[in-house]
């Protein structure tokens, strides 16, 4: 899980983004689109210049496609909430505070138990946000419920 702790005056809060293991099918599919192309040039066969071209565009727009799809959701943690915030442009940013949280649920497919990432769902006395595609679940659930220990002792 890619961590970000930074300290605040208020105390400190940790980032999590998607994890890359959601795009692995991607990142496959670009390591055997060029492992053609270095196939047919050890075989001695004529490689078509549009082809390689094609295939060397195709790889780059598909890496930063999955980047900026990566970057549009943030989940952070301070010593009070967790905040969910989502666009590029236009911005929004969904605070769920530590005391309106009475579950957590922790959710992974056989892709996803895999490559340990999964969705987290909270919920509020209801069904509440789910924070997709984070890295190492069980140790951000542990993380976020170690922080709401801390914030329900401080109050």
């Amino acid at each position: 899980m890619k961590k970000m702790k930074k300290k605040s005056n208020k105390g400190e809060i940790f980032k999590v983004r998607n994890s890359r293991k959601l795009y692995a099918p991607f990142y496959m599919m670009i390591i055997v689109l060029l492992g053609v192309l270095v196939y047919i040039q050890y075989t001695g066969k004529p490689l078509n210049d549009m082809a390689f071209k094609m295939v060397l565009a195709f790889s780059v727009a598909l890496i930063i496609a999955t980047e900026i799809h990566r970057f549009g959701n943030l989940y952070e943690i301070n010593d009070k909430s967790i905040i969910h915030t989502t666009g590029y442009f236009n911005i929004l940013s969904k605070r769920v505070e530590f005391g309106a949280i009475s579950d957590i649920d922790i959710i992974q497919g056989p892709w996803q138990r895999i490559f340990k990432f999964g969705h987290i769902t909270l919920f509020k006395f209801a069904e509440g946000p789910t924070l997709k595609n984070i890295n190492r679940p069980k140790d951000f659930v542990n993380y976020l419920e170690e922080k709401m220990a801390i914030s329900r002792k401080e109050e």
